[in-house]
């Protein structure tokens, strides 16, 4: 709430505060989820329970793209239990995997599903967890895996462990259902640098300038007459394609 919507009179309020309010809904999810779907809306709808009985729910091949982060093996403690606290770690895996073959029906066949997961140690031993359930995933229940990616953790959590390097990096996965799918590469492709001008000087692409590269070659010990009329040469070709 702002300032703005402080000086309203409390009718006019709850009637702007709640078009930002998201839908939360507790059960009936299949009902909400169909109400939801013929609706053009803004708000997201969210729903509240058990990830596997939720999706189980919902229509098959209804969701355009799915995109999770599941608890970690072994990471944090839950008062109600739940993914990550089993205490065999195959069992980990095998919970994700069937929550995610529920989640495969109803991903839609161009859809995408996005899995970012992070490993655990166990007496000493790197488990390779993301993997076990990426191998699982694709081996017996037919997804295709189009991307590993590496989710470089430049600010990651503090590790004292001193007898291997720490660990600071987490996975990505990209996977599909089929081998024709919605992918708009050029909605994240970034822009090639291009020369500019600044204070009269043209600077490339990677920050060289035209001025200073010259000045390089004129105070150059190393080469001859004809070695530096030369790359005066090709450093004007460059600026004039």
């Amino acid at each position: 709430m702002n300032s703005t919507t402080q000086n309203m009179n409390p009718s006019k309020q709850k009637s702007i505060i709640g078009r930002y309010r998201p839908n939360i809904v507790a059960s009936n999810w299949a009902e909400f989820f169909k109400d939801y779907s013929t609706k053009k809306s803004e708000l997201p709808l969210l729903c509240l329970g058990d990830a596997l009985s939720i999706l189980s729910d919902l229509p098959s091949e209804s969701i355009d793209c799915a995109m999770t982060s599941p608890p970690y093996w072994g990471k944090r403690e839950y008062a109600n239990g739940g993914i990550g606290l089993e205490k065999d770690y195959r069992d980990y895996v095998k919970h994700l995997v069937t929550v995610f073959s529920e989640l495969k029906r109803v991903l839609k066949p161009k859809g995408s599903f996005w899995l970012n997961i992070g490993d655990a140690y166990r007496t000493k031993r790197l488990l390779g967890i993301p993997w076990r359930v990426v191998f699982e995933m694709v081996d017996k229940h037919g997804w295709i895996l189009r991307n590993s990616i590496i989710w470089n953790k430049v600010k990651g959590g503090m590790d004292t462990t001193k007898d291997r390097l720490g660990n600071a990096h987490e996975d990505i996965f990209h996977l599909v259902k089929q081998t024709t799918y919605y992918y708009d590469v050029d909605a994240i492709r970034s822009q090639p640098r291009k020369a500019r001008v600044v204070n009269g000087a043209v600077v490339s692409a990677t920050g060289v300038s035209g001025i200073r590269y010259r000045r390089q070659i004129e105070m150059s010990t190393a080469l001859d007459s004809e070695e530096k009329n030369r790359r005066w040469r090709r450093l004007t070709e460059y600026w004039q394609m």
